[in-house]
């Protein structure tokens, strides 16, 4: 399991799942030199927050990073494959024009693989699968926090469960044995919005959540073919490709075009909301950060705004702001 630490020492924020040599060689000098109330090592992953203070030990040939309350985290090198990965995406937005870096800190208790400095700052993520949709949508909140558009990258054949609950992009199956050439790397997971009448071939429901189809027009999404990852390089900085978020909280990259279209079909739906994005706070809880508690109660949002619905009412999806309720005269 991935887990991004705090090396309180030097105010640096560590993947202990994909080190360097030289900060391999760091954690493991800390193997048996951390006492409790030292705080050298800090979890920062969501859902340790409450035992979030590491040592460091050596079992059975392998390091691990050990909650004093229970619970670890392997430490490892950064592995071939990453780093060609990141070397790919670094690559691709220097081709595109853009300024490039690896590695960098957010502030926010998030660390990009991939910063992209173009017109709409984009933190490039290489994740794994096994990370949880929760993390997924607390750190993707941290980056934005930061002012980064976040965008997770994954070449995983099983689907992680955080992709589309965040802005994500796949690939198609490709050798990491060497750094692919350029363009080798097709895009998936993005989408094209398109308008469809509302029938019983075209949607299970209708879109306004009427029992029967209206006959009306609603955006239909459909996979955003011929794409390379080096196209996606260049368009998301570029704010020409953006994330667009449904009433379900599924997160697509689309055409910027795709989001105008897909507003004027739904009365302005579609903002990208990271912050009330599935597993990340909500409410009173929302703004805590990398290494806060969030409130647990998810409250119902705004199918148009995207804000929380305190006042709710059966059958009601729009907030008080949005569509006023009607009151008798005192």
């Amino acid at each position: 399991m991935t887990a991004h630490a705090l090396y309180q020492p030097e105010d640096r924020v560590l993947d202990l799942s994909s080190l360097s040599d030289a900060d391999h060689a760091l954690i493991r000098s800390l193997a048996g030199r951390v006492d409790p109330g030292d705080r050298v090592l800090i979890c920062l992953e969501p859902d340790d927050a409450e035992r979030d203070e590491l040592h460091v030990e050596f079992r059975h040939g392998r390091y691990y990073a050990v909650h004093l309350e229970g619970g670890e985290h392997l430490v490892a090198l950064e592995s071939d494959e990453h780093k060609r990965q990141k070397e790919y995406w670094h690559r691709a937005a220097q081709d595109a024009g853009y300024r490039s870096d690896t590695g960098i800190g957010t502030g926010t208790g998030t660390v990009l693989d991939v910063a992209i400095h173009g017109p709409v700052r984009t933190g490039v993520e290489l994740r794994r699968a096994d990370v949880t949709a929760r993390a997924a949508a607390l750190n993707t909140s941290g980056a934005h926090r930061a002012g980064w558009l976040p965008l997770w990258f994954s070449d995983s054949d099983r689907t992680p469960k955080w992709f589309h609950r965040i802005p994500s992009v796949g690939c198609n199956r490709i050798s990491w044995d060497d750094l692919p050439p350029r363009r080798a790397a097709t895009a998936t997971g993005l989408r094209l919005v398109h308008a469809a009448r509302c029938t019983t071939e075209n949607f299970p429901r209708c879109f306004d959540r009427r029992r029967r189809p209206c006959g009306g027009y609603h955006p239909l999404l459909r996979p955003w073919r011929g794409v390379t990852v080096d196209d996606v390089a260049e368009m998301v900085p570029a704010g020409e490709a953006v994330p667009l978020q449904t009433p379900e909280r599924w997160i697509y990259v689309v055409p910027r075009f795709g989001l105008a279209h897909y507003q004027q079909l739904t009365d302005g739906l579609g903002a990208y909301l990271p912050d009330t994005a599935p597993g990340a706070p909500t409410g009173a809880g929302a703004g805590a950060g990398a290494g806060g508690r969030a409130g647990s109660r998810a409250w119902p949002v705004c199918r148009r705004c995207g804000k929380d619905m305190f006042l709710v009412r059966p059958g009601r999806e729009l907030c008080e702001n949005c569509r006023p309720m009607m009151r008798e005269p005192m």
